[in-house]
Order: C-alpha cells, then sequence, then structure tokens
C-alpha cells in the first residue's frame, strides 16, 4: 500500500535532497519485521555495474553476447536469450556474468529481476542499466530474487524513482528498499523457495529448447530441397484470392506455400483433414453472469488465456484465473488455441482437461473431429507456430495494431499431409507426461517433460510461490508441510 505522509522533516528533506512528494512516499506490508536489500548483499561491494560498449561494436554473430534491459521482463523467471545482440570480439570487455546471477534493472524497465542462465555463447556482458547483485550468503540468493520480483520491492523502487524523463534512472535507491527480513521461520522455508524459483526458471528454458527442435524439424521436413517459385503474380491469382496487399506476394509466404503445395505427402485444407473453426466465448456479464478474475488459483476457477499471453516458447506469460457463476465454457481436449489478433500466430495446444482452460473472444479455436488424434492437433499448432516464426503471419495479417487472421482467411490456407511418425516426434516434444515436483528441482525431470506439461508446472510453481511471499509479507507463514499439502490439494487431488 502506498502512504504519502501527512509532514516531512528538514532532516528528511536534507537527506533525500528531493522536493518532489512522491520521493517520500512509503509502501507498506503487515509484516514489520523489514531490513533493506543491502543487508542481504556484500558489504564491500554490494553490485557490480554493467557496461555499455554502444552500437558500434554490435554483429550479428560472436562468442559474446551482450544482455541488456530488454532481455530482463517481469513475466520470466530467466533471462530471454531472444533478445540479447552480439558484440565484436575484437574489443575489451570487463564484466562478465556466470551462471545463476541474479541480475536487477535499474534503468528503464526498473525493478524487473531474473536469475542467469547460460546458454551456448561463451562469454557474456551486461548492459549499465542492469546490476549483478552480490549476495552476501548464497542461502538467501533465490529468497531475495523472489522477494524482488514481488510487487511490494518494485513499487518502492518506482515510487523513490523520479519521473518525467523518456528512461528512468534509480540509480542505487534500490538498495534502499526494504525486504521482509529471512528470520528463522522464513529460513526453514528456504529450500522450498530455491527449488520454486529453479523450477521456474529452468522450465522457461526448457520450453525455448523444445520449441527450437520443433522448428527444426519443421524445417528440414519441409525445406530439405530447392522449391520451384514463381517469381511474379499472375492476374488469375489475384482474381481467386482477391488480395491485392504486397506482403501476401512477398517471398516467404511464397516459399511457405510452395513448400506446402510440393511437400512429398501432399497437403489439405483444415476442413479436409477434420478441423473447424470458431471464435472464443464472450467474457461479458450477459453471458457468464457475476465472474471474478484473480492472480491466486482455487479450486473450481478456469485459466483464462489471452492470446497475447503466450510467449514465443509456447508457455503462458501470465496467469488469470476466471471463476463465475454461470457455468464457463472451457477448451477440450484436442483444441488449438490460435492467436487471431494482434499477436497473429501464437499458438497453445490443449492436450488435457484437468485445469480447465478458456479463452476470450480474440482467439481462434481450431477444434478436431472426433477421428482425429492428439497427434494430428500438436502437428497442425506445432505448424502454425514454425510459419509465425519465419515471419509468415506477419505478411498475411490484415490491418494496423499487429494485424488480424481472422476465419474468413483461412479458405484458401492449406497443412502439410505430415505422416504419422513425423507427428508422433512433434507430439512427443509438446506432449509427454511426467511426475514433476515444484518442490524439488531436477533438470532432467524437466527435460523429459514437454512443452504443455511444463506450462502446467510452471503455473504450479508461480502459484505456491505467490503464496509463500504473500504469507511471508503478512507475517502468517506456515510449516513447510503444509505449503506441500496445499500445493498436493489444489493440483493433484480430482
Amino acid at each position: 500500500m502506498l502512504i504519502t505522509p501527512r509532514e516531512i522533516s528538514i532532516k528528511d528533506l536534507t537527506e533525500k535532497r528531493s522536493l518532489s512528494a512522491r520521493n517520500f512516499a512509503t509502501i507498506n506490508i503487515s509484516n514489520p519485521n523489514k531490513v533493506p536489500l543491502s543487508t542481504l548483499l556484500d558489504s564491500i561491494e554490494p553490485y557490480t555495474l554493467g557496461e555499455e560498449p554502444g552500437s558500434i561494436a554490435y554483429v550479428k554473430r560472436s562468442p559474446i553476447s551482450f544482455l541488456r534491459n530488454s532481455c530482463i521482463d517481469q513475466e520470466n523467471f530467466s533471462n530471454q536469450e531472444s533478445k540479447e545482440v552480439f558484440l565484436n570480439p575484437n574489443y575489451t570487455y570487463g564484466c562478465s556474468l556466470r551462471d545463476g546471477d541474479i541480475l536487477l534493472c535499474k534503468d528503464a524497465n526498473i525493478g524487473d529481476a531474473c536469475v542467469f542462465l547460460e546458454g551456448n555463447q561463451r562469454k557474456y556482458v551486461f548492459s549499465s542499466g542492469v546490476v549483478r547483485l552480490n549476495i552476501s550468503d548464497e542461502k538467501f540468493k533465490y529468497y531475495c530474487l523472489a522477494m524482488l520480483r514481488d510487487d511490494y520491492f518494485r513499487h518502492q523502487l518506482d515510487a523513490a524513482t523520479p519521473r518525467g524523463s523518456t528512461i528512468r534512472h534509480s540509480g542505487d535507491k534500490f538498495l534502499e528498499c526494504f525486504l521482509p527480513a529471512p528470520d528463522p521461520d522464513v529460513e526453514n522455508l528456504l529450500p522450498i523457495i530455491d527449488a520454486l524459483c529453479l523450477n521456474l526458471a529452468h522450465a522457461e528454458r526448457v520450453c525455448a529448447q523444445k520449441q527450437e527442435a520443433s522448428n527444426q524439424l519443421l524445417r528440414s521436413e519441409l525445406f530439405s530441397s530447392e522449391l520451384p517459385l514463381q517469381e511474379h503474380s499472375s492476374f488469375s491469382e489475384l482474381n481467386s484470392t482477391l488480395r491485392f496487399d504486397s506482403g501476401y506476394f512477398s517471398r516467404t509466404v511464397r516459399e511457405a506455400q510452395a513448400a506446402c503445395q510440393n511437400y512429398k505427402h501432399g497437403s489439405s485444407t483444415l476442413s479436409e483433414l477434420g478441423f473447424s473453426l470458431k471464435r472464443g466465448p464472450n467474457l461479458a456479464k450477459r453471458d457468464l453472469g457475476r465472474s471474478v478474475q484473480s492472480s491466486t488459483f482455487r479450486k473450481g476457477m478456469h485459466i483464462l488465456v489471452y492470446p497475447s499471453d503466450i510467449s514465443e516458447s509456447g508457455y503462458l506469460l501470465r496467469e488469470t484465473f476466471l471463476g463465475a457463476r454461470n457455468p464457463v465454457w472451457f477448451m477440450k481436449r484436442g483444441d488449438v488455441l490460435f492467436s487471431a489478433e494482434g499477436t497473429v500466430g501464437r499458438t497453445f495446444v490443449i492436450c488435457d482437461e484437468s485445469l480447465r482452460f478458456t479463452t476470450n473472444f480474440h482467439g481462434l479455436i481450431i477444434s478436431p473431429s472426433e477421428s482425429l488424434h492428439l497427434s494430428d492437433s500438436v502437428a497442425l499448432g506445432q505448424y502454425l507456430h514454425f510459419l509465425r516464426t519465419i515471419g509468415y503471419f506477419e505478411k498475411v495479417s490484415v490491418g494496423g495494431q499487429g494485424g488480424s487472421f481472422a476465419s474468413s482467411y483461412w479458405v484458401n490456407f492449406y497443412v502439410p499431409k505430415f505422416s504419422e511418425d513425423f507427428k508422433e516426434a512433434l507430439s512427443k516434444l509438446y506432449h509427454s507426461p511426467c511426475a514433476l515436483n515444484p518442490f524439488h528441482f531436477d533438470l532432467s525431470l524437466l527435460s523429459s517433460a514437454g512443452l504443455f506439461q511444463l506450462n502446467a508446472f510452471r503455473i504450479a510453481c508461480q502459484t505456491c510461490l505467490s503464496k509463500i511471499v504473500g504469507d511471508i509479507k503478512s507475517g502468517d507463514i506456515k510449516k513447510r508441510g503444509r505449503y506441500v499439502d496445499d500445493y498436493w490439494n489444489t493440483f493433484k487431488s480430482d
């Protein structure tokens, strides 16, 4: 809660050196036992500041990767590799990263934090808008990460940072922001907090790897040989498609269409393959009755999937839970959620109905007939995602603000008729049940799970972590076994 004092002492004015009322606002929690972040950091060097080599050092590919503020966000526990750039190795760079470093943004997207996970690069350099926190005691590393990612810390830093500039700079004010003190009751929870944070971060990275492996399979299957391309559009083609936008006749679209038309097993439309299209449900009050959306999961609620919340790696970036007085329509096993507006082309395939996923009117649902198998839906969903990654939907969608690819544009859309073996290979990457435990971190188990299972597991981990952090802030900390029992009762008793 943001609290603005009624009066300010001369001493406070002198210390803060500011006349802005916002800089004297405080954010409070029920737990009175709080300490500044600085007390959990190294007393001599609490943080390491990154460096800014400048865009002149950017290159297309090199063994040195540059992590910028945009690689860290509120939705992901790990750094986003897809947003990194490469640096010229001929320059000298002083600040490098190690696997497991805790990073915090002090400029621009201030307050965003993540754990750094190494990829395939040999060296990583980070931006001057990012700091690496030097935790004094290693056992508090993931406790700090969990608290830094909570709104309590972010609101404090936001209130202490001056407004009015294009890019905001918080300096080292993050050192003065308070966290709940890690007393003995909190220390008893550290093992499960560590496991939850590690599971969240590594689940994201494994999802990205599996999505990339799926894209590589599709690329090898469809573009294994040189394809015949028609250089220019004919009048009959314009007349039959009634499309006059140049993107539809771009090389990207032509290559994708040629790969589909010349596929060794042939191609068909969605209806010929046994799929039907329909819009997502209307969430208006006249249909749902009285409803509530919450960030906290309770039994009987649905997981509301906004199409824009589907990440490039296939998992959901945000969890919104929906409860309503009237029955809520939810997606069935085998349904493919397709983002038809804005973030066109993002897909999510429903592999089981245990969590009862629903969406809104902006989502397009591609439903299979009863004769189709789950592998047919997974292969379709992964093919649509692959088309997005190569820029197909960016070219064929119409309108502004990200465009639209609604039901009427699917008439001339063809899908390759993949073999059963190939569909099974794609399906194994996406749907592979595995016994995962949020309170135990095992990277080999995470790697054996499918992308859909990792998404559900990530939702469970985030729900458990939010509950623990909320209880620590309120001073109502429970025994470790209570949180474990609550998880099994909430997610596993159905």
